[in-house]
């Protein structure tokens, strides 16, 4: 029982915390991680385009999942932020719930279509360096119908595995809502429409079960194999040849695994951690907790992947240089910078000026002390 008390304190006390951050920090961070998000993914689909390939084109389509992706959680916090802190009776109509509703969903198909994008860019990779370290290896495998075959069964996928998680929740109505009537009193006897859990509570389960194994288990299991199998491939080929040292495709070759096994260790620190303490059933409550640091997190991970696109591509880097609103910055950070130059220079010349006066006095003065003591 001792032993037990700490525990449940150091519980509580972390559930508090986590609820603080879930009404103070979440919705302000979650709106600049959103906005950013969307404008460096925005930003990277029409820069890749300028470079198009197979490779690129499977990047492009990960890249429309996250920025979709980040303007739903845009709206879905928006709404949240009207309607529960807010309380504007407009957000309580059934059909802004049923928005909420589609947004919901949406932000379970898109997570999972970017989830399967990195999965599938995994298993391209692999197969990539095999034909690198092949004699072959001048044949292009990757093809563009092979990466359009992959996108539509990455899609088709994921709408399969969704079919049974679309009767997950639902739209309900309640008399009025309680922690608006609270502080609006007017508020009273005004029904409010909310999503809330369907009544089937084996098909909960199952779809709980479902999404949290083909979204977060089984892809991070399968992207612990995949990355170890392209390290071994990886050193294969450098112990094979010298091709990374000499040939500018091989370096690009090795610059882009670089970044894929980057994103695939992002998602795996990320995506599997969730998982175990979702349907660990002792850890079942703090995983409920953690709803908006996990949201928070996965927005971080799209901001991640467009820093990790302009680390790796000099092309993406350089478009992002040439933006009007850099090339502002910089042209004003150079106008600053010259203007510091020339006061700086004329503060060194009245400085010398200065000098050359005062070593004028003092010469005339001792002129003036060699004649005195002459006479």
């Amino acid at each position: 029982c001792m032993s037990a008390e700490p525990d449940v304190a150091v519980m509580n006390a972390t559930l508090s915390g986590l609820t603080w951050y879930g009404s103070t920090i979440h919705p302000p961070l979650v709106l600049v991680l959103c906005i950013s998000g969307a404008c460096g993914h925005l930003f990277t689909i029409t820069t890749l385009q300028t470079m198009l390939n197979p490779t690129n084109a499977l990047l492009i389509s990960m890249s429309c999942c996250q920025l979709l992706l980040c303007v739903n959680f845009l709206y879905s916090t928006l709404f949240k932020w009207a309607s529960d802190d807010l309380c504007i009776s407009f957000f309580f109509s059934e059909w802004m719930a049923r928005s909420m509703h589609i947004s919901v969903t949406l932000a379970v198909l898109l997570h999972m279509a970017g989830v399967f994008h990195v999965v599938a860019l995994s298993i391209v990779r692999y197969f990539s360096l095999k034909k690198l370290s092949a004699a072959n290896s001048s044949i292009p495998w990757f093809t563009y119908p092979i990466c359009k075959r992959i996108i539509v069964v990455i899609y088709v996928s994921v709408f399969i595995i969704a079919i049974p998680m679309l009767t997950m929740s639902e739209v309900g109505m309640r008399e009025e809502k309680r922690d608006c009537v609270e502080r609006h009193p007017h508020l009273a006897n005004v029904p409010s429409h909310e999503l809330q859990m369907a009544d089937n509570e084996f098909l909960v389960a199952f779809n709980f079960w479902l999404f949290h194994l083909a979204d977060k288990l089984i892809p991070s299991a399968i992207l612990c194999v995949m990355t170890w199998l392209i390290l071994q491939k990886l050193n294969k080929v450098k112990r094979m040849s010298e091709r990374f040292t000499n040939s500018q495709r091989d370096k690009q070759h090795h610059r882009t695994t670089m970044m894929i096994l980057t994103i695939m260790f992002v998602f795996i620190i990320v995506e599997l951690p969730q998982g175990l303490l979702a349907l660990n059933p002792y850890t079942a409550e703090l995983s409920h907790a953690l709803g908006d640091l996990n949201e928070m997190i996965t927005l971080l991970t799209s901001c991640v992947i467009f820093a990790l696109f302009c680390s790796t591509s000099g092309k993406v880097r350089q478009a992002l240089f040439d933006t009007p609103c850099i090339r502002f910055m910089r042209k004003a950070d150079k106008n600053i910078s010259a203007r510091l130059a020339i006061r700086r220079g004329s503060k060194t010349k009245d400085r010398s000026l200065l000098g050359e006066k005062t070593l004028e006095v003092v010469t005339s003065d001792c002129d003036r002390s060699q004649r005195f003591d002459s006479v």
